[in-house]
């Protein structure tokens, strides 16, 4: 037998000088693995923070018009280089050389050692970058993350499926000859937040406005019109559908505007017809079409579809091919992740990436696999285990999982501990998709639960909620919605919370379906919620309803659309713990008398609803916190209101028929703190037809002393109250007199959001703003000022007086004749001008000569980011050389119908060959329409530098004759590429030249994806040589009835090179039409190459040749054969 024992003493020196050569690889394997761990909590953490950020940055540009700090940029930019940096060495570090044991053998100390030193170096970057975010200034107004931010943006960085379908759906909607598109998937696939992304491309880049509506099962037309009118600026006075939707369709129709309908979660067909969206089945391109193998199409018209596209989403694609009656569209399948991928994006935002071994990154692999792909139960699941360090709480949330997809939101909500998140969520679930903020205020004040919590005021349950709904876009179970007022909530978790209630005694809920039973009497007496929507509730129910006690019953929740149905007037006397009453659409004429047995009521909402002359009954509801009547027809408020010394929040806007407010009804409401009348025509003591004085006065205002929020329109400034009522306000919207809609939406005020200071002015002949101390008190603090009519004003700075304005952010002056300047005292000092300005909006100023002609202190217009002009007779430029210091971080300049302008920038030039540097290095999209004296957009002699301008269109400027002057670029030492994408140059007769000039080559435009020429008669060329050469990201071309075009591709009046090799790899779409001199595409023998080419349309150009006289060295495609065969129209 072997001796074993004295083995292991032979063995020992063996053994110890194994250890001296181990050792110091134990001792770096160690820290190795820590440091990759903390490496990959840092770069999840960053991904977290800039998905944050860059999020917000999208709403604030596109919703909010805020403009966003250049060192944002910047940090978002470093960000985006270190998760590209991190992706490229994790390659390295997952290797077979870096693992610890990978196909049976140790990692080479060497290798982990430079390892280990590149990822310190990326550790050290990622802290710096998440300190700055934590402690600059700029980044506080960031709000947190929803389920969509943490999940949308996540895979299109990592899946390349999602970057593939995304960009099938963008090349589809530039298509002119489609109208409507379809993407479909299961439910939690991630069809909506993908639409979102594209969105934001097509918004950016395509159309002048996007739209995206949420349908559902039963769509409410009337809401869905709202949304449409909303998003495009329009107020809908119709009260029928019919007529709503033919003032929609009339708008959509514009010829002006391309316009992108998005139609969310279809259940079912809709009749467009109803919505007012414009829609004809004519589909010239039926679903085969879109076969690669398609290569060319001849066209009897040129398609350009300028108007109304559709793109709708659906979990069934049957539903959406109903729709269309059969007929062909191009549809998208949005799949599930594969495995692999749900793996990944599940370790990742649980933040277990980095320890293979543990028990942790074990179980995260097993519920990965459970979600089945579904990236919203991935979300949910991960961020409600990833701050659960308590493994046996992962191991009981894995045994309890489920093929059912609302189980992952209900393990959620079990994990949330405060039950004030818990009724929070419940309460955002009957609250049906992109539910106002506002609305879940008054919810949570009429229940009453934050009250327990020492909140007593309308201003503390604002800051409340606002911090419930960001604890719960944190665990996913909320999701941000199309603007920043609201919140919205996915389907699948809805559902969940749906069975939550239902399940705990909690709710009774039907929605936009017949109910034809009811539960028995005992479960009724259980629940503390009842809430019906749109089914058909009858007389017969309501019946068995009333003769029911409610026991516990605190909300009852009533939408109708039926004006037949009738409430028995002994219907609450069975509800008298109810806090919350809601009815919608209902007949009330008259109020059920029974109303009066809810003592305990806090929150009553009768809102487009019919309500007859007996309303006094309310006076005895003296627990009332909140009372909203919006939208109701009513003459008058009872004067028994003023017995509601309670009352919070009152709400009578938007009452067409309110005339009459008692007086002293409003100064009786001691507790009031928010106050909306707006668009209600309530005649005011001493206005016309009330001279009797029956009615309230504004001076009542005045005795609120707890109001901070007041929505309002008085016809009358000399009615404005003296008094310090406007002082003492947070919030407002006030309108001075009649503000009707004006034709051109984008100079109507923007909505006001929440703690916005709104104010529209329109002045009566002879009338001084300043005057009334009220308004100077208003000017003070406003934010958002919309000026009409201001009489005989022609320096608006200086005869308002507006040096002391300097908290405005948007400015509009709109319909004024005498206004000749914005800023004009040549002879004063410097002035200090709009310090916080954001966007200016000036519309019809007839007269206007100039913007500014002042020299301005630093500090002047430094925030400006947007100027819109339009229909400003006399101006002859826009900026000047006093100006452009300050103006040079704009983004957005769009100037139309000023008939007069002869250049954008004028700048003083002594010398015509010194070069001035003009710098619009934040410039993102650049438009100039009807400007029929327009000769270029600056001075000879000067230069601009446009950094980040990426869209450029010019149309209908008769006199213009070059769009880009290069000439100077090689002066100044400008090198390097444009951000330039998209280019459209439409009705410019006298245009000669797209680009002017070769600038020796330092210029590059590498990022140009879209071009459109349309009726350039002069034109001969599209894009000389230097232009051409490095297109590798054109997607688009277009040109259309240019007479004098002779080739696409010109070397000018250079020497002919042959031999040019043209690749374009990513063009999709070229369509060419009525071009009757057009012989080639480039003059010299060249090699052409369009490989992804598959929408090709020719048509009207008899003279195209298919080939120069010399034969390229190398022949083109066999697509561009077909391009430029012969072809003649008949």
């Amino acid at each position: 037998m072997m001796n074993f024992v004295g083995l292991g003493f032979q063995a020992l020196p063996l053994l110890k000088s194994g250890l001296r050569f181990l050792r110091p690889l134990l001792y770096k394997l160690g820290p190795y693995e820590i440091r990759v761990g903390e490496l990959a909590k840092g770069v999840n953490n960053l991904r977290k923070v800039r998905n944050r950020v860059r999020r917000k940055v999208k709403e604030e540009e596109n919703q909010n018009v805020r403009p966003i700090d250049h060192e944002v940029k910047e940090w978002l930019d470093k960000a985006d280089k270190i998760l590209s940096d991190y992706k490229k060495l994790r390659v390295d570090i997952d290797g077979p050389c870096a693992a610890w044991w990978s196909n049976g053998y140790i990692a080479k100390h060497g290798i982990r050692r430079r390892l280990t030193g590149e990822i310190n170096a990326i550790i050290e970057r990622v802290n710096g970058l998440l300190e700055k975010a934590k402690n600059d200034k700029f980044f506080y107004w960031f709000g947190p993350s929803s389920s969509d931010a943490d999940f949308d943006e996540f895979w299109y960085e990592w899946f390349e499926s999602r970057i593939q379908t995304m960009d099938s759906i963008i090349a589809t909607l530039q298509d002119s000859n489609v109208e409507t598109i379809g993407v479909f998937g299961q439910k939690g696939v991630g069809k909506t937040a993908l639409i979102k992304e594209v969105d934001m491309v097509v918004k950016r880049d395509m159309f002048d406005v996007v739209i995206m509506v949420n349908v559902t099962s039963h769509p409410d037309i009337r809401s869905i019109q709202g949304t449409i009118a909303g998003s495009l600026g329009m107020d809908l006075e119709e009260e029928s559908e019919s007529g709503r939707a033919a003032r929609i369709w009339e708008r959509l129709k514009n010829p002006k505007e391309k316009i992108l309908i998005i139609l969310d979660d279809m259940r079912m067909k809709l009749d467009f017809n109803k919505l007012g969206i414009p829609f004809e089945n004519n589909y010239a391109m039926k679903a085969q079409e879109y076969d690669a193998s398609s290569l060319m199409k001849i066209e009897d018209s040129p398609a350009s579809y300028k108007g109304c596209k559709i793109l709708m989403i659906s979990d069934d694609k049957q539903v959406l091919l109903s729709q269309m009656d059969g007929k062909g569209i191009p549809t998208f399948s949005v799949e599930a992740l594969t495995e692999k991928e749900a793996e990944t994006m599940f370790k990742t935002m649980a933040e277990v990436i980095g320890d293979k071994n543990s028990m942790f990154e074990k179980l995260a692999s097993q519920i990965a696999k459970q979600c089945d792909g579904l990236p919203m139960m991935i979300v949910t699941t991960a961020n409600a285990l990833k701050n659960n360090k308590n493994i046996a709480e992962w191991e009981i949330f894995y045994r309890n999982l489920t093929a059912r997809p609302e189980l992952y939101a209900k393990l959620s909500y079990g994990l949330l501990k405060n039950h004030e998140l818990r009724q929070t969520f419940l309460i955002c679930a009957s609250m049906g998709h992109d539910a106002l903020i506002t609305d879940l205020v008054r919810y949570c004040i009429g229940l009453g639960f934050l009250q327990l919590h020492g909140i007593d005021t309308v201003r503390e349950a604002r800051h409340k909620v606002h911090w419930l709904i960001r604890k719960l876009k944190e665990s996913s179970l909320l999701s941000d919605s199309f603007s920043s007022d609201r919140f919205t909530m996915h389907d699948i978790i809805r559902d969940a919370a749906e069975s939550i209630a239902s399940d705990e005694m909690y709710a009774f809920a039907v929605k936009n379906k017949k109910l034809d039973d009811w539960p028995d009497t005992k479960s009724l007496q259980s629940y503390t919620t009842i809430s019906l929507h749109h089914c058909g509730i009858t007389d017969i129910m309501m019946k068995f309803l009333e003769s029911t006690s409610f026991l516990k019953l605190k909300v009852f929740h009533l939408d109708n659309k039926d004006s037949r149905l009738k409430i028995p007037d002994n219907f609450f006397d069975g509800m008298k713990e109810l806090r919350v009453l809601i009815l919608i659409g209902i007949d009330l004429s008259p109020l059920p008398s029974s109303i009066e047995c809810l003592q305990k009521l806090r929150m009553l909402c009768l809102e487009q609803c019919k309500l007859g002359k007996h309303l006094s009954i309310i006076g005895e509801l003296e627990n009332l916190r909140v009372l909203s009547l919006s939208g109701s027809r009513i003459d008058s408020l009872p004067g028994e209101l003023k017995k509601l010394a309670k009352l919070q929040i009152l709400d009578v806007s938007n009452c067409f028929k309110l005339e009459v407010i008692p007086a002293n009804v409003m100064s009786s409401l001691a507790s009031l703190e928010e106050l909306y009348v707006g668009n209600s025509p309530i005649k005011w003591k001493d206005e016309e037809g009330n001279k009797n004085g029956e009615n309230a006065s504004l001076s009542e205002l005045g005795q609120l002393n707890h109001l901070t929020t007041l929505d309002i329109q008085i016809k009358k400034i000399t009615h404005m109250a003296e008094n310090a009522l406007f002082d003492k306000l947070d919030s407002y919207k006030i309108i001075l007199r009649d503000f009707n809609a004006y034709p051109v939406w984008d100079f109507k005020m923007q909505e006001t959001s929440e703690s916005s200071r709104y104010l529209a002015l329109l002045l009566e002949k002879g009338f001084n703003i300043y005057h009334q101390k009220e308004i100077r008190r208003l000017l003070r603090r406003v934010e958002i000022l919309l000026l009409g009519q201001i009489n005989d004003v022609e320096d608006v700075f200086s005869e308002l007086n507006f040096e002391g304005v300097t908290h405005l952010k948007h400015l509009s002056i709109v319909n004024n004749s005498k206004v000749i300047s914005i800023i004009n005292s040549r002879n004063a000092d410097e002035v200090k001008a709009f310090p916080k300005l954001e966007s200016l909006f000036l519309h019809n100023l007839e007269n206007m000569e100039h913007i500014c002609y002042n020299r301005l202190i630093d500090d002047s217009f430094h925030r400006l980011r947007i100027i819109k002009l339009s229909l400003c007779g006399k101006l002859k430029s826009v900026f000047t050389c006093l100006m452009i210091d300050h103006f040079s971080k704009f983004e957005t300049i769009e100037v139309s119908e000023c008939y007069s302008l002869k250049e954008i920038v004028w700048l003083e030039t002594q010398d015509i060959n010194e070069v001035q540097e003009i710098k619009f290095t934040e410039l993102r999209s650049l438009k100039l329409q009807s400007l029929y004296h327009l000769i270029r957009f600056y001075t000879s002699g000067t230069s601009i530098e446009e950094g980040e301008l990426f869209h450029e269109k010019v149309t209908n400027c008769k006199s213009m004759k070059e769009i880009f002057d290069l000439k100077d670029c090689g002066k100044r030492g400008v090198e390097g590429m444009t951000n330039l994408q998209n280019v459209h140059v439409e009705a410019l007769p006298k245009l000669e030249h797209i680009w002017n000039k070769d600038p020796k080559g330092i210029l590059k435009f590498k990022n140009l994806r879209k071009i459109w020429v349309q009726e350039c008669l002069h034109l001969d060329h599209i894009f000389p040589v230097f232009v051409a050469m490095d297109l590798e990201k054109l997607e688009h071309l277009e040109v259309w009835n240019c007479g004098q075009l002779k080739e696409i591709v010109s070397n000018g009046k250079t020497n002919i090179m042959s031999n040019r090799s043209f690749k374009f790899p990513k063009l999709t779409t070229a369509r060419f039409w009525k071009l009757p001199n057009l012989k080639c595409f480039y003059e010299g023998t060249h090699e052409l190459s369009c490989s992804a080419l598959n929408n090709l349309s020719v048509e009207l150009c008899p003279k195209l040749e298919l080939f120069r006289k010399e034969r390229p060295t190398f022949l083109p495609e066999k697509v561009l054969i077909s391009l430029f065969a012969p072809i003649h129209s008949s």
